[in-house]
């Protein structure tokens, strides 16, 4: 097992930083990097000068999950804080002008911020969303930046309207405990995903409200291990051509969903568990950039700071009978001693070759702030 050393730390949170979010291009410039942390507070990153060009403030809660959003010609940026969604623009400061949304998500609201505000520091979003009952725990917005969901404590699932900003569905059937996850499909316009503390992972399309599949994490006999440990769903990731769904589980397993390649005939997917990678609950998943149709890596962590690498196979339809199924695992690592506990993780490439990872943390040797570093896995 390799051990990783940071090649960056990015400094300014005072307590448990808890999402991190990479975006190539934004309103800001290239190659930002948004965090959000328990001192109620998000920064925005410049990860060339490993500076913040921007940071919101003026929330009552922490701030959980965060996400640009995929339009190029927009400036917004949404975070989630308590049981509303806001909406925030966010101005050209130090960087140059390319313009993307960001969405930031908090504990109870979802929050938007104009990005063309020129001051440095934001508290006043020019947009609420105020529809969830329980805390929020995930958001996602859609290609087309039309939609938003959300995943929160009462085990709901809402998609949002960003048009006309008022609720388009509230998903019909809710998890039976916490939803931790959410995101939209790369692959289909109207299709959404979740997770939650019930070991159910949902696909659903959102245009009627239903769901289309409801697969169980739970295996027929659990293990003495899962007893104590269940296969809660803690987190979801899907591939960059939508053909894989990744699902981050309390018993320290991945379940992966292969749909097959686009020329892949509708059905059910194909399933399969990556059991050896981690000895914790995993929470954070992440598709590496640089991959290809015929090649797809994942990085998997865990809460204690282990790093899995998966090669994924190729699509079920591509494969021939002589070739296996499996994953295969190409490397384990270990996170360095300043991380306590790992929250979030993101891995993203800004010369097209060397993979960079930032991993949002609790500092570890007694130092339970916030930490955001950055790695490399050259």
């Amino acid at each position: 097992m390799s051990i990783l050393q940071p090649t960056a730390h990015l400094k300014g949170h005072s307590q448990p930083v808890l999402c991190v979010k990479y975006a190539k291009d934004t309103f800001l410039g290239e190659h930002a990097l948004a965090s959000g942390s328990e001192d109620n507070t998000c920064r925005i990153w410049d990860t060339r000068t490993q500076r913040a060009v921007k940071g919101i403030k003026g929330l009552q809660d922490p701030v959980s999950s965060v996400a640009f959003a995929p339009e190029s010609d927009s400036s917004l940026f949404y975070l989630s804080s308590g049981k509303k969604v806001s909406l925030i623009y966010l101005s050209l400061v130090l960087l140059p002008s390319l313009t993307r949304a960001f969405f930031f998500h908090s504990l109870h609201k979802v929050l938007t911020y104009d990005l063309r505000n020129t001051a440095m520091t934001v508290s006043e979003p020019v947009r609420e969303y105020s529809f969830s009952g329980d805390e929020i725990n995930s958001i996602d917005i859609n290609q087309k930046q039309t939609f938003l969901a959300t995943a929160d404590d009462n085990g709901e699932v809402k998609v949002i309207d960003l048009l006309n900003h008022k609720i388009h569905k509230k998903l019909t059937k809710k998890h039976g405990n916490i939803c931790m996850s959410v995101k939209f499909s790369q692959r289909k316009a109207w299709e959404v995903w979740s997770g939650g503390l019930d070991c159910k992972v949902y696909q659903w399309d959102f245009s009627k409200g239903k769901p289309l599949n409801i697969l169980s994490t739970s295996p027929v006999e659990a293990t003495a291990a899962q007893m104590f440990n269940p296969p809660f769903v803690y987190t979801l990731e899907t591939s960059l051509d939508g053909q894989w769904i990744a699902a981050g589980l309390g018993d320290a397993s991945i379940q992966l969903l292969d749909f097959g390649g686009k020329k892949a005939k509708k059905g059910d997917p194909t399933t399969m568990r990556l059991d050896d990678g981690h000895s914790n609950m995993v929470n954070c998943l992440s598709f590496l950039p640089s991959q290809s149709e015929s090649s797809s890596q994942l990085i998997s962590g865990s809460v204690n700071g282990s790093l899995a690498l998966w090669q994924l196979p190729q699509h079920k339809e591509q494969r021939t009978g002589s070739e296996t199924a499996g994953a295969q695992l190409l490397e384990k690592y270990q996170l360095d001693k300043s991380i306590g506990r790992l929250n979030q993780l993101e891995t993203y490439s800004m010369d097209g070759q060397k993979t960079l990872l930032a991993a949002a943390a609790v500092g570890g040797l007694h130092n339970d702030g916030g930490v955001l570093n950055i790695y490399s896995l050259a």
